[in-house]
């Protein structure tokens, strides 16, 4: 019984050896290309707490396979500080944009929170936070609502049940946006706008890439899986769909912001963890706030625990602080935010 027990800890190790290694390697292959190995990045965070489980276990039975899990948690540390940071506070000086990015969820249309005019409540937490710029996403039809609280927006008007729509709030001048970027088949994915500062203009994309489009069902059961195959397959194929989607995205959007004439902040909903082709390709000759400034664990989406799929990125020219995963539950998301500075 004793071995058998070992057994079955060397096995269970052994597969999550091996999906750590791919989980490393997934941020750098297109999904169209390969798509089975966007799973392992999307299991990352549980290959960790397997690894360092288990290298407890092998402390007291065999310290040859603790030594291997310990490399390759060693490895995988630029990982996992994306999501688990720690920084210490800054008193920055000079002008600071308060920037934030929130997944409203149509504000509550089917009202599962319980909360009512979730719209204005959202404003009224905007407004307490002091934000200078909002990004949007899935945002409750534009047209039926008015908003007093900022100076300047780019509205896209063009949303369905499928792609809803997006908004840019700023309380600076916004000289320049679209809705489209000119992007075939990107409506509602991507817009931008052209904002004046103090210290120069600007450019904020506001990214909302494909969903996966998960039922209710299809949660319950990733977060307490149990063997059904048909809703195995079913979650299968959505983010075999999704995955491949948000890379022919990122391309598309990565090409547009290579081309900006001025400084570049990304905001918005991946739907993709760190450890994704997603993030990688967003991410490139870029900062990301929550690592730079932020403090404690990143999830921000609140049905799946440690998974982080809402980002603020920038180029390295900037500089950001207080970055904060806000725990105000307007959304099935949380809002992120952070202050930052052009040096």
């Amino acid at each position: 019984m004793k071995k058998l027990f070992h057994y079955t800890i060397f096995f269970i190790n052994s597969f999550a050896l091996f999906g750590i290694f791919f989980s490393l390697i997934s941020p750098f292959i297109n999904p169209n290309i390969f798509w089975p190995i966007s799973f392992f990045g999307l299991f990352f965070p549980v290959f960790v707490i397997i690894l360092f489980i288990f290298s407890i276990f092998w402390f007291f039975y065999n310290r040859k396979y603790m030594w291997i899990n310990l490399i390759f948690l060693l490895i995988s540390t630029p990982y996992l500080s994306r999501f688990i940071s720690i920084n210490s506070s800054d008193d920055s000086n000079g002008e600071e944009i308060n920037i934030m990015s929130y997944n409203v969820r149509l504000f509550d249309k089917d009202n599962l929170l319980k909360i009512e005019n979730v719209y204005e409540e959202t404003m009224k937490f905007a407004n307490k936070e002091e934000v200078d710029i909002f990004c949007i996403q899935e945002y409750d039809n534009p047209k039926k609502y008015i908003n007093s609280n900022f100076k300047y927006s780019t509205i896209d008007l063009e949303g369905s049940k499928e792609n809803p729509h997006m908004v840019i709030y700023s309380n600076y001048e916004i000289i320049n946006d679209t809705i489209n970027n000119g992007m075939e088949d990107m409506h509602n994915t991507c817009i931008f706008s052209d904002i004046v500062t103090k210290t120069g203009t600007i450019r904020v994309y506001n990214v909302h890439l494909a969903s996966n489009f998960f039922s209710n069902d299809d949660l319950r059961f990733m977060s307490s899986p149990k063997l059904e195959t048909d809703k195995a397959l079913g979650v299968t194929k959505r983010l075999r769909k999704s995955f491949e989607s948000r890379g022919k995205e990122v391309q598309i959007i990565k090409r547009h912001i290579d081309n900006s004439p001025y400084p570049t902040i990304i905001c918005g909903d991946f739907n993709d963890t760190p450890v994704s082709y997603a993030y990688q390709n967003l991410r490139e000759k870029k900062l990301d706030g929550f690592i730079e400034s932020g403090n404690g664990f990143g999830a921000t989406f609140t049905k799946i625990p440690f998974l982080r799929i809402d980002y603020i990125l920038y180029d390295k020219q900037f500089s950001s602080s207080d970055f904060i995963t806000h725990q105000e539950i307007l959304s099935d998301h949380k809002a992120v935010s952070c202050k930052i500075k052009l040096d």
